[in-house]
């Protein structure tokens, strides 16, 4: 259940940032989309954290030694997830105006946001294994 409900919040978070990139190519106004994506990616940290703190988390043992050497541990991939998938963005978000001189910057900056969070999309739900902690 709590796999299904994370898998479903990444996916919005993920579809969201594309939306918002494309609407920012059409100059639309963004500020409901921007708080609401905040919102939904603050709650998606909250619901990573207690799953890693409650569950077994380890990288898939069928991964290739290219994959094993980057990723040497899971603690190395849980900050680059969050990184990719909440820090990024939220950053992203909140400072555009400050950061962004420029539309095509802006539209460039979140194609790449867009791409890290599906990144971080990928790690978590293809190379983290999450299990039930035995009590």
């Amino acid at each position: 259940m709590i796999s299904i409900f994370n898998f479903s919040i990444n996916l919005l978070i993920i579809v969201c940032l594309f939306i918002y990139f494309i609407f920012t190519t059409i100059d639309f106004n963004l500020k409901n989309i921007e708080f609401f994506l905040i919102i939904i990616i603050v709650i998606n940290s909250f619901n990573k954290i207690y799953i890693w703190l409650n569950f077994r988390v380890f990288i898939k043992n069928d991964l290739n030694k290219i994959f094993k050497d980057i990723l040497f541990n899971d603690s190395f991939a849980k900050l680059s997830i969050i990184i990719l998938s909440t820090v990024i963005p939220i950053y992203m978000l909140v400072q555009k105006d400050k950061l962004v001189i420029d539309i095509l910057i802006m539209k460039a900056s979140f194609l790449f946001v867009s791409f890290f969070a599906l990144i971080g999309f990928y790690l978590e739900f293809f190379i983290l294994e999450v299990t039930k902690k035995d009590d």
